[in-house]
């Protein structure tokens, strides 16, 4: 008899020692800092290539921190937020005053840090004869002005597509714009065909991967202005002044609202480090990083 009561009494034990341990598992945070455990951010595909630069330093700063970034779509990506289902993102612009309200609402709050400028960039094939195009010719065609010419997109909730929307006042898609799946296939499709324009963000061009590498050769970038004679090419220095007209703030939205990764991941990128990445990225950091000069003094006598 005392028997079977030592093995109940064993049996019980152990049943709450494993709930409790399961209920830590699932809730602690304790393995979570600015630099160490997992967090998974979610990047609108069109920024991915310099996110992907950040992460890749900051992992083999810090190499107790597994970040796993998740390509999708603009929309997508905070209709998640908002559903609560994603906590770190990083998007080409801030959730809009209602979308806050919503989150504030439900007592989440967030942190935005903007940490780089980049733009969107029009590219054709390399056989075409037009090296430039003003802003007007871009909005009257993506309004529906007959042309030859074919707008192609990454994709129907892309940022870039909803940002040149939004520019020119549009609120429907016209006959000229085809929306693909990718910043990638943009790029392939321009390369093969003479009349089209692609607009994709313009780190994808500047960083290519390997696969890309190739493709690009096949495309070159437009000049962009008001007018022809005013039309610059999306280089660093016209998207630090903004000469380029389309050019837009890269932010890291946080939602965690805990110490964890998300914080550590945005100190790094606006730190000294991550800004660097930015400038020999090509993109415009939000703050240049500094020079040190050293003065070496010579002790050989003349």
């Amino acid at each position: 008899m005392k028997s079977k009561i030592n093995i109940i009494i064993s049996i019980f034990v152990f049943t709450i020692l494993v709930f409790f341990s399961c209920k830590k598992s699932e809730n602690s945070t304790e393995d979570e800092s600015y630099v160490k455990g997992k967090a998974e951010i979610y990047v609108d595909e069109s920024l991915l290539p310099i996110v992907e630069d950040q992460e890749m330093v900051f992992e083999s700063k810090y190499q107790k921190a597994d970040i796993r970034l998740i390509p999708k779509s603009d929309s997508d990506i905070v209709n998640l937020v908002l559903q609560r289902k994603i906590d770190i993102a990083v998007l080409s612009h801030e959730l809009n005053k209602s979308q806050e309200d919503k989150l504030i609402a439900i007592d989440v709050i967030g942190k935005n840090t903007p940490f780089c400028s980049d733009a969107i960039a029009l590219v054709v094939n390399q056989k075409s004869s037009k090296t430039a195009i003003t802003v007007s010719e871009v909005f009257e065609i993506l309004k529906g002005q007959k042309t030859d010419v074919q707008f192609v997109f990454d994709n129907e909730n892309s940022s870039t597509l909803s940002y040149l929307m939004e520019k020119a006042n549009v609120k429907s898609l016209s006959k000229n714009v085809t929306a693909l799946k990718s910043n990638l296939e943009v790029i392939k499709f321009v390369s093969e065909n003479n009349n089209s324009i692609g607009f994709v963000g313009v780190n994808w061009l500047l960083n290519p991967s390997i696969e890309l590498e190739s493709t690009i050769k096949n495309v070159k970038v437009l000049a962009v202005g008001e007018s022809i004679q005013k039309a610059v090419k999306p280089t660093q220095s016209y998207i630090e002044t903004k000469e380029y007209p389309f050019t837009r703030k890269i932010y890291l939205l946080n939602y965690q609202g805990r110490t964890g990764l998300g914080m550590g991941f945005a100190s790094f990128v606006k730190s000294e480090v991550g800004q660097r990445i930015i400038l020999k990225s090509g993109l415009a950091p939000v703050k240049i990083p500094t020079r040190e000069i050293r003065i070496v003094k010579s002790n050989k006598k003349k």
